[in-house]
This record gives C-alpha cells, structure tokens and sequence, in this order.
C-alpha cells in the first residue's frame, strides 16, 4: 500500500535459464546485483523479501536495451 522505488536488472534469458535452474545460484546473482545497485545508488537495500516475476517479464512498459558487442576504448589517440 506505500509507494516502492523499483530497480530492473535486464539479464540475457539464456543466462536468466541457468539462474532458473539452480537456487543458490539465483540467489547469489541476485545477492551480488543488490550490492551492486546498493553500492552505485548509496542506497540501504533490504537483501531479503525479493521477488521474481513468475508469470510477467515485467511490469509497465519494457524499453529496448543495446548491449554493445566490443567495448570503446577509454583512452583514444587523436591524429594531429
């Protein structure tokens, strides 16, 4: 009945499979992404009490996500 922030971790489905399959495997990405959330926002997030979806892949509306195949590089040389 309180409002909620909400955070989406978008992972590849057949990666998401494998994490499927394996319960502690699930719960120890999810443990590590909640750090990494935690970390990047300095948010205090509740490590327990999470859901996944069962029979939604999302709620509102998904946006498309562009995973870049080889990283840029950081540092570039410049002609001239």
């Amino acid at each position: 009945g309180r409002g909620c922030t909400a955070y989406d971790v978008v992972v590849n489905s057949g990666f998401f499979r494998t994490l499927q399959a394996d319960p502690l495997y699930l719960e120890f990405f999810l443990t590590v992404a909640m750090e990494g959330l935690s970390e990047k926002y300095g948010v205090e997030l509740e490590l327990t009490g999470w859901r996944v979806l069962r029979n939604r892949k999302f709620l509102g509306s998904i946006s498309a996500q562009n995973i870049r195949a080889r990283p840029r590089p950081h540092i570039q040389e410049l002609p001239g």
